[in-house]
């Protein structure tokens, strides 16, 4: 493991990068801690639990992980994640100074989490995944602003978008592998990838064999993956920008706004411009 980094006041950053079940010690100064992961899974004992995580899913670690660290088991034989250590008051105080009025709220997020209890696997919803990657690639970057917007990015998800405990499927480590990699193809080109026939055929897979793998790693088919994902990047168009409903509609490939309504309101509830108004006041 690496040393951690301080990413801004308030918030620590520390890489995990683990071949060996070695134990796994968190030198981090703040009191909240957070395991992300990124690749690989991890599997470590928590309060009488056994708790498994892998790519796009974290959890909050109790007093007494964060004090002794873990001893975890690694069933494809690595691990890539990364810890976020944090002291809301800090972080909350930097944020509001540097952010304004996009400023994630530090404290109610760890609220929401921590009402999952530690030690629970937790899945932050398609573009949870997304943003818990670009940090981590953002890490190691010597100048801290695109780290810090990431960091900012990633609370934003984690207070709005719907956290539930993780219920993953697990395949072979190469044909996960492959799928996150087919997922990530999808979505860098998400309205205009080719058809999942040329797909399945450029990496050698039936199509049958990529639709249920596929909704194994992410629990529901290809083309409903992508249609929540172009929904969930709407909404934070919604919250975070000053576009036209007509134009965000047509940025998530829907011709009819209409149409785009209704399957708006059928995920968050409310139709998108109740949504903006809505969080516009609670903001």
């Amino acid at each position: 493991m690496e040393k951690p980094r301080k990413l801004c006041p308030g918030v620590e950053l520390q890489i995990i990068l683990q071949t060996a079940p070695e134990n796994m010690t968190f030198g981090l100064s703040h009191g909240e801690v957070l395991l992300f992961g990124i690749g690989g899974k991890l599997r470590f004992a928590s309060s009488g639990k056994s708790v498994t995580l892998h790519p796009g899913s974290f959890c909050l670690l109790s007093d007494e992980a964060r004090r002794k660290g873990l001893l975890p088991e690694l069933p494809q034989g690595h691990f890539e994640g990364f810890s976020l250590s944090v002291e809301a008051d800090a972080a909350n105080a930097w944020s509001k100074c540097s952010l304004g009025i996009f400023a994630p709220d530090f404290s109610s997020v760890l609220d929401r989490i921590n009402s999952f209890g530690p030690g629970i696997a937790l899945s932050a919803g398609i573009r949870g995944e997304h943003v818990f990657r670009e940090l981590y690639e953002a890490a190691e970057e010597e100048a801290p602003v695109f780290p810090r917007l990431k960091l900012a990015e990633l609370f934003l998800i984690l207070a709005q978008s719907p956290i539930q405990p993780e219920t993953g499927t697990y395949l072979p480590r190469t044909q996960e592998k492959l799928i996150r990699h087919l997922r990530d193809h999808i979505v860098g080109d998400e309205l205009h990838y080719s058809s999942l026939q040329e797909l399945a055929a450029e990496h050698g897979i039936s199509v049958s064999f990529l639709q249920k793998s596929f909704k194994q790693v992410y629990g529901m088919p290809v083309y409903q993956y992508l249609k929540v994902y172009r929904l969930e990047k709407a909404a934070v168009l919604l919250r975070n920008s000053k576009r036209s409903v007509t134009k965000i509609a047509l940025d998530a490939g829907y011709t009819n706004p209409a149409k785009f309504s209704e399957a708006f309101r059928k995920l968050y509830g409310l139709p998108p411009s109740e949504y903006r108004k809505c969080k516009n006041q609670n903001g």
